[in-house]
């Protein structure tokens, strides 16, 4: 999980080509924007699959404000310290709706 996290922080401190980083025809920094998120969710034991998106994920790069930036920088970090950074983690999930899995996909 910290490769996906930091890629994150490399991309967006322009370290890093976005455009690297992605599969198929999906690639860039909405690529690695959706695994940060992604990234959230798989230690909330929830998976999803590359092409599922909603929200934060589906957001045009023009329409990002700079509350979801700072969203992301969070997780991000927060990923990147480990075990002990699961509970903020969870929180966020379970408080943002643009990181939480949309309530009619869910079982």
């Amino acid at each position: 999980m910290g490769v996906l996290n930091k890629t994150w922080a490399c991309a967006e401190a322009g370290q890093a080509d976005p455009d690297c980083f992605g599969i198929f025809n999906m690639q860039g920094l909405g690529f690695v924007r959706g695994n940060v998120i992604r990234d959230v969710l798989a230690l909330n034991k929830i998976e999803i699959l590359p092409w599922d998106h909603w929200a934060l994920m589906s957001k045009a790069e023009s329409e990002i404000t700079e509350a979801d930036l700072a969203l992301l920088d969070r997780i991000a970090g927060l990923a990147l310290d480990g075990g002990e950074a699961f509970s903020a983690l969870r929180s966020i999930y379970e408080n943002d709706e643009r990181v939480r899995v949309p309530h009619e996909w869910q079982a």
